[in-house]
């Protein structure tokens, strides 16, 4: 396919190759350029995935032939419904915001995400191929959960994300929202007019309820429950705005398996990780992500037994990081109220594991089926998401089994 064909110009493909180099003066001539499928079946729900291949010649270097091979992400428009979900909730806006504006002065402490070479009209965003590199979502993930070596990994990543940010302020003696105001404004749950995710929040606590119904129908406090399950979720407006107690820092707050790919050793154990798709970005303290990260990715009974060791984990990369940069870890995010948040922010963890695994857990052929048309895609709400997730936990064990593991963990912290 032509690159013009995704609104990539000349002078685009241009200052991609540019700053692949690095280098703004480089004399080259682009010999050709490609853009084909990212995979056969979607990738992704809030964006379209793509290939950029450029065939480069480089004049500086006696004609030297060379071939880039990028990522291209792309606002969808083959359904209506879904680019306009996208563009109320400005997800496509706040990505390229973060990797224009945001990203490239926080690169310069440390590797969280990959590089961008282009943003372009909130609707193109030209990365780093990361799978030249190895890196690849995580393989045999069994209905999201990580093992201990695919945690510690993300950890780590989400670590350095969180330091980069804090690093930046430190040595700016600005906060992020003042460095680059309107990058990081909460946009997945925001109680305002015309948002579609307030609608999208009412049906999901709908769905709950329904679940509930079926995974604790011998319950017999279930209308009790059924009562305090809608104020409970809706914690999650609260949850995510900036906290005036502890320090804040650039928050991914979409933590789940597909948002977080591994480099692995030739023995198959995972040793990096890197982070993407940051259209939910916020404000927030570490502690919101760290929750989300490690409740979407385990089970209740893994997080008991481990999950002071995934707190010492981090906090110690975080220590590290900064004394390699001869920082004081303990003026910067001091440990005492550090473990004091994370135990604040147990219950946002609990809460985005219902919201996000409810739908990102369904099986491919359900996936597959809400995005195959613009139809699909518009029944996929209401009465008829109930049906899918029901019919789904009443025909697929694996699925049934997490769902009702995330139940019984929001109904133990009502």
């Amino acid at each position: 396919m032509n690159p013009e064909k995704f609104n990539l110009n000349r002078n685009d493909l241009e200052t991609i190759v540019k700053r692949y180099y690095a280098n703004p003066k480089l004399r080259f001539q682009i010999e050709s350029s490609e853009v084909t499928h990212f995979s056969t079946s979607r990738a992704g729900y809030l964006g379209d995935h793509f290939f950029l291949k450029l065939q480069v010649i480089i004049e500086d270097d006696g004609n030297r032939k060379d071939e880039l091979n990028l990522f291209l992400k792309v606002l969808p428009t083959a359904i209506p419904a879904l680019t306009s979900y996208l563009e109320a909730s400005g997800t496509f806006r706040k990505e390229t915001r973060i990797y224009g504006d945001l990203f490239p002065r926080m690169q310069q402490f440390t590797r969280f995400a990959p590089k961008a070479y282009l943003t372009k009209d909130n609707r193109q965003l030209v990365l780093e191929n990361l799978a030249l590199e190895g890196f690849r979502s995580v393989a045999g993930c069994e209905m999201g959960i990580f093992d201990k070596a695919h945690l510690e990994r993300a950890l780590q990543a989400l670590a350095r994300l969180h330091c980069a940010s804090l690093m930046l302020e430190t040595k700016t003696g600005r906060t992020l929202p003042e460095l680059c105001p309107g990058a990081l404004d909460e946009n997945c749950w925001i109680l305002k007019n015309n948002n579609p995710r307030v609608e999208e929040l009412e049906n999901a606590i709908q769905v709950l309820c329904e679940l509930v119904k079926v995974v604790e129908k011998d319950n017999p406090e279930l209308p009790d429950i059924l009562r305090k399950l809608p104020e409970f979720v809706l914690q999650i407006y609260d949850l995510v705005k900036p906290s005036s107690k502890y320090r804040n820092v650039v928050s991914h707050g979409d933590l789940w398996g597909s948002n977080l790919l591994f480099k692995y050793s030739e023995a198959s154990i995972p040793e990096d990780c890197l982070i993407v798709d940051f259209q939910f970005a916020r404000y927030a303290p570490p502690a919101y992500d760290l929750n989300m990260l490690i409740t979407l990715t385990t089970t209740a009974d893994y997080r008991k037994e481990y999950y002071s060791h995934l707190i010492d984990l981090y906090y110690a990369t975080v220590e590290q990081i900064f004394i390699d940069q001869c920082l004081s870890p303990e003026e910067i995010i001091p440990e005492q109220p550090f473990r004091e948040s994370c135990h604040r922010y147990k219950v946002s963890g609990i809460i985005d594991n219902f919201l996000m695994n409810h739908v990102t857990l369904l099986p491919r052929n359900c996936v597959d089926r809400v995005f195959s048309s613009p139809e699909e895609y518009n029944n996929f709400s209401g009465e008829d998401k109930i049906r899918m997730c029901l019919g789904v936990l009443d025909t697929d064990m694996k699925y049934r089994s997490r769902i009702t593991g995330i139940i019984k963990d929001l109904i133990e912290a009502l």
